[in-house]
């Protein structure tokens, strides 16, 4: 990905939150010094290049209802990974899957793919209604996949700077009363969900005059997190991304988790419980463009960790998409 100065500049700004108002590209282009036009085009090019996932919102899931959780399934012979991969993707809750674990052929710091036999490699994110997410788990329950629930979030929602190949995140801390799923809303309310959180085709409006003042309340209290332009990061660059896991006690573990999200090169950061196919409980994501130096800043936590972790590279991309919210009432 090639910008200028300026491009950068306007990709960074279209990534955090767009102002909530009926012509919200004029006003990023006056704080930019260009136009509405220009910005427009430049999404039209990113777009055309496969570098944006979406123009949309993004939403507080367990503000709507809903559950997600992370799951991995055991070790099993390759066969059977393949048909039970094709099954994960074709479930519409499951908004990730990757395989993780260490890249063929890398060696560094005397770590090798060796290391990681035994370990779960096919992972994935699955979301549902709350009232509905066991019986959407279950569905692929004869896989035997481990559940990986965050007990507490320490930071999330992620924006990528092409201008320093760093992020500017938003940091929360919910603890564990706080992560449960509020009520669903209304069904009108559903309505402006399933409005706003697909790619809109209007830049220049993207907003209906009379939703403005219910977006805004939302964006007040954390429903709406942003609405805003989504890359696709690993098209953009930053394609060595790991999920650095620790083993760290319990009595220790906020602390050491808030330290964490404190740290600029983690993108996401939570709190999980042990189990024994993975006994780790601390997860950070980082995002970097080449293994050596997701490999160093994996090592370079470790040392605010103090404790023993392991690095799980998404070595393949199965799935990548954001939640969509009551499809089932369209």
């Amino acid at each position: 990905m090639n910008l200028s100065p300026n491009e950068a500049d306007w990709l960074y700004a279209l990534q955090r939150p767009w102002p909530l108002t009926e012509h919200p590209l004029n006003d990023l282009a006056g704080r930019l010094g260009t136009t509405a036009g220009a910005l427009a085009d430049f999404v039209g090019r990113l777009r055309a290049q496969g570098l944006v996932r979406r123009v949309g919102g993004v939403f507080d899931a367990r503000r709507l209802g809903y559950r997600s959780c992370l799951f991995a399934l055991p070790p099993m012979p390759p066969g059977r990974e393949a048909d039970a991969v094709r099954r994960i993707v074709a479930l519409p809750g499951v908004t990730h899957a990757y395989r993780r674990g260490w890249p063929e052929g890398v060696a560094l710091g005397g770590v090798t793919a060796a290391d990681y036999a035994g370990c779960p490699s096919i992972w994935y994110t699955l979301s549902a209604r709350a009232d509905r997410f066991e019986a959407e788990a279950a569905r692929l329950g004869d896989l035997s996949p481990i559940p990986f629930p965050a007990l507490t979030r320490y930071k999330i929602d992620v924006v990528f700077d092409p201008r320093t190949r760093g992020r500017d995140e938003r940091t929360e801390y919910a603890a564990t009363a706080e992560a449960r799923p509020a009520p669903p809303p209304a069904e009108p309310l559903r309505a402006l969900v399933r409005r706003y959180q697909d790619d809109v085709p209007d830049l220049a409006r993207p907003f209906r005059a009379e939703d403005l003042p219910q977006l805004c309340a939302w964006q007040a209290d954390g429903t709406l997190r942003r609405f805003a332009l989504l890359l696709r990061h690993r098209a953009s660059g930053f394609a060595a991304n790991g999920m650095c896991c620790w083993r760290v006690p319990e009595a220790q573990a906020d602390r050491v988790g808030r330290r964490l999200a404190a740290d600029p090169d983690v993108t996401h950061c939570y709190a999980r419980p042990f189990t024994a196919a993975f006994p780790f409980n601390l997860y950070a994501m980082i995002h970097k463009t080449a293994w050596d130096e997701g490999f160093e800043t994996f090592r370079r936590l470790s040392g605010l960790v103090g404790h023993p972790g392991k690095v799980f590279f998404s070595t393949q991309e199965f799935k990548k998409s954001s939640v969509r919210f009551f499809v089932e009432e369209d």
